[in-house]
């Protein structure tokens, strides 16, 4: 299920209200407080691409430049160990904090998982076989074959 709406470059929430027999939203990622509501999915619809185009209106009729939905940065409140285990991890790798937490953003949001695994022999696995990973799987299915004839 969807939660937001999209329309000229703007977001609103879809929120419901039990008590007033209502549904609800307002526009994401900006500043000012823009609201809208509806009795039916399709009437909030339009009382949201309202809502946006009344913005923009009211700030061209003000002179004010209508804010962007998104400005690039934000802050993270991680805790002081994490954040030190961020650090050292994105010097290790030769990249600035900033980069190292954009790829890990960037990798989640794509789905990407890597495996990664060391020998301490060049020649110590004969074979490896990595089974496919389909989104609703817990854990991908692997298998090595060493030299001894060992699997894991």
């Amino acid at each position: 299920m969807n939660n937001l709406m999209k329309y000229k470059g703007y977001f609103g929430s879809i929120e419901v209200s039990l008590e007033d027999g209502v549904i609800h939203g307002k526009l994401e990622c900006i500043n000012d407080l823009i609201t809208y509501e509806a009795s039916t999915v399709p009437d909030l619809k339009k009382a949201f691409e309202a809502a946006v185009d009344d913005y923009l209106e009211t700030c061209e009729e003000l002179g004010k430049k209508p804010e962007k939905t998104m400005s690039g940065t934000f802050n993270v409140r991680i805790g002081e160990s994490l954040h030190k285990e961020a650090y050292l991890a994105s010097k290790a790798k030769k990249l600035s904090l900033n980069d190292f937490v954009r790829n890990a953003i960037r990798d989640a949001l794509n789905g990407k998982n890597e495996i990664h695994y060391h020998f301490e022999k060049p020649r110590e696995a004969n074979h490896l076989r990595f089974g496919s990973m389909k989104r609703n799987q817990e854990k991908p299915s692997w298998e090595a074959v060493f030299d001894k004839g060992t699997h894991h």
